[in-house]
């Protein structure tokens, strides 16, 4: 029997900014005896996984996070083989291969008494508010009176939250009587099935909105102590981006820089009062900055929330521009997938780390309407400028959507301070917004074109371009 017996749940209709990778990527040929066990959706396989023989079983069905099929099959998988690890990268599997470590009696990983520390944020923050770790205000809602008692003590603006949501999906900011009128009446209640039932039970929360500058700490933790870390700053939030239509980013902490230190001690801080497995932990951390001029001298941060996850949207990708110099061989997803499955990984994550390197990216959303152009190149030097609408045709977009790309370009830069590197990107945002060409969905192409033609002699006459 294989020394190592690895069921992997993913979910491959989740768009991503990123390439995916096969599995078996992640293996050498000196791990020994692996076998691989792959519950996945339709076509997401790739066809080297499929011809490998490191891979002895799959499964692909439309959607696995929303088909209860997988523990089933899971489960007489594991009579024939007997699994040692459960592995999942997707957020909304979390807590199902975790419940399922527990039933099969893996001692590997997150376990169901475990996992709630990591995915539901009620619990999350209740066990750092006993621990001393600084939170916002909170409460779970089990009726609109509880969100009305919420304001009435803490005041505008709070944010209202699924206590087990991904990114900002399900997220609303509520910054007036006017809005929490249009929430109360139109949207509470639309997040359940009203025909089934008519009460919340306790899946949305409120916090006070935080107005300090967010980051992230991006690492992994082994018996619970951090032997990787990557700290970021954000530039602008996925909320803004989301909700305002705003560019959102990133910018690495290095570790010349103090902060480097804070938050990675802010980070130590969490793990030691949070409960965690024997083994491996990847995680998500994101902080606020601690505006409180009473805080103690040690409370720097306030807890947003942790995700026992590697990061999402582009910040995986930067790790691997930062640390492994976008090696094919080496990555963020195979150190990821190495280490959760007790596979040798290097002892810390400053093997191939730069202490001055900054690097910086500016994801820029688009904007609703037909994207007539868009540039195929940035003229603008020391700036990766990557194309994610498509360049040959005009395409339409309409609004934020969780579960799918809603980016029109990236931005990449190195510099040597964090200052420098969002000068750039900021450049490289008002280059694109001058250079392509968004017009109203219902509007003539003519009329799109003659406003483009004045837009252009303007510029040339005021000397803009």
């Amino acid at each position: 029997m294989a020394e190592r017996r690895i069921l992997i749940l993913d979910d491959g209709q989740i768009t991503s900014i990123i390439a995916e990778h096969s599995w078996t990527d992640f293996l050498d040929d000196s791990d020994g005896n692996v076998e691989l066990y792959i519950f996945t959706s339709t076509d997401a396989l790739s066809e080297k996984d499929k011809c490998s023989s490191f891979v002895k079983a799959y499964k692909e069905v439309p959607h696995p996070t929303s088909d209860g099929a997988l523990e089933l099959w899971a489960f007489h998988m594991h009579r024939q083989y007997t699994f040692t690890h459960i592995y999942t990268k997707n957020e909304d599997l979390i807590i199902r291969a975790a419940h399922l470590r527990t039933l099969l009696n893996i001692k590997t990983g997150l376990s169901a008494d475990q996992v709630q520390a990591y995915r539901e944020k009620v619990h999350m923050k209740e066990l750092a508010t006993v621990g001393g770790f600084p939170v916002p205000p909170f409460t779970r809602l089990l009726a609109p009176i509880d969100l009305i008692c919420f304001i009435e003590k803490y005041g505008y603006p709070v944010i209202v939250k699924p206590t087990l949501g991904c990114a900002v999906a399900g997220l609303h900011l509520i910054s007036n009587e006017e809005e929490l009128q249009s929430f109360l009446s139109s949207k509470l209640f639309s997040c359940i099935d009203i025909n089934q039932r008519m009460d919340l039970v306790g899946e949305l929360m409120v916090e006070g909105f935080m107005r300090g500058r967010m980051y992230h700490v991006n690492g992994i933790a082994v018996n619970g102590r951090i032997t990787h870390v990557w700290p970021f700053a954000y530039l602008h939030t996925c909320l803004d981006f989301a909700k305002h239509g705003t560019a959102y980013g990133n910018s690495s902490v290095p570790r010349s820089n103090p902060l480097f230190n804070r938050l990675y001690n802010a980070a130590q801080r969490l793990l030691d009062i949070l409960p965690t497995p024997n083994d491996c932990l990847i995680f998500h951390l994101e902080l606020y900055e601690n505006l409180d001029e009473k805080r103690s001298p040690n409370d720097d941060f306030v807890l947003c929330e942790i995700a026992a996850r590697a990061p999402g949207g582009s910040i995986t990708h930067l790790i691997d521009l930062l640390s492994f110099q976008d090696n094919e061989y080496d990555s963020f997803a195979r150190l990821d997938f190495r280490a959760s499955v007790s596979l040798p990984i290097p002892l810390s994550s400053t093997e191939h780390e730069q202490d001055d390197k900054v690097i910086t990216d500016l994801v820029i959303p688009r904007k609703s309407g037909k994207l007539m152009y868009i540039p195929r190149e940035c003229p603008l030097p020391n700036l990766t400028y990557i194309p994610l609408a498509n360049v040959e045709k005009p395409t339409t977009y309409d609004k934020y959507d969780a579960n799918s790309i809603n980016s029109a370009c990236r931005l990449i830069t190195y510099s040597k301070t964090m200052d420098e590197g969002r000068e750039l990107v900021e450049k490289g945002l008002k280059w694109f917004d001058d250079a392509c060409i968004v017009t109203p969905i219902d509007e003539p192409c003519s009329v799109s074109l003659i406003k483009e033609f004045h837009r252009f002699l303007s510029r040339r006459t005021f000397n803009v371009i």
